[in-house]
């Protein structure tokens, strides 16, 4: 499935250790089917992690179409990168370049390079790396959570555990 990535800029007020009120401006990467549930996912997510009332300032569709997340607790920014897919016309003979964009978490600019690197060594095509950029992002809400425990509700089955019985619709 592909992904639909949102960024939803978020603004609300922090009350810092010493009291005093500050404005916070934040932004956000979600995957979503469409600016509705985008809305929807981003208000859910953030209602457990913002204390107190927030508003979404803006919320517009990402170019990114690749997320490089890492299992390194200390990879805790996110920075962009393009990355020019090389092809050759067959008619003309002439170099084509197609952008994509790619947001990868890592702890400095050195480490998402790495990241994106290990990421890119199973492309079997012709790539460069043209940029790679921090971003304000502070999280990322893929669609799917990668949770194992996810529970399966009470009324439906694995079908590892289903019985071939043909016998019911004979």
């Amino acid at each position: 499935m592909i992904a639909n990535w949102f960024e939803a800029k978020v603004k609300y007020v922090k009350v810092g250790e010493d009291g005093k009120e500050k404005k916070m401006s934040e932004s956000y990467l979600l995957d979503a089917m469409s600016y509705t549930e985008a809305e929807s996912r981003i208000t859910e997510c953030l209602r457990e992690m913002i204390q107190g009332d927030f508003y979404i300032a803006a919320l517009k569709k990402s170019n990114v179409t690749e997320l490089v997340e890492s299992n390194d607790g200390n990879d805790d920014k996110w920075y962009k990168a393009k990355v020019n897919i090389i092809d050759a016309d067959q008619i003309s003979g002439k170099e084509k370049k197609s952008g994509q964009y790619f947001l990868i978490a890592g702890s400095d600019l050195e480490r998402a390079l790495v990241n994106l690197q290990k990421s890119l060594s199973t492309y079997v095509v012709p790539f460069e790396i043209a940029s790679i950029a921090d971003t304000t992002i502070m999280d990322v809400f893929p669609y799917f959570s990668d949770d194992a425990e996810e529970r399966i509700p009470s009324n439906l089955k694995p079908l590892g555990e289903m019985e071939a019985n043909t016998e019911e619709f004979e």
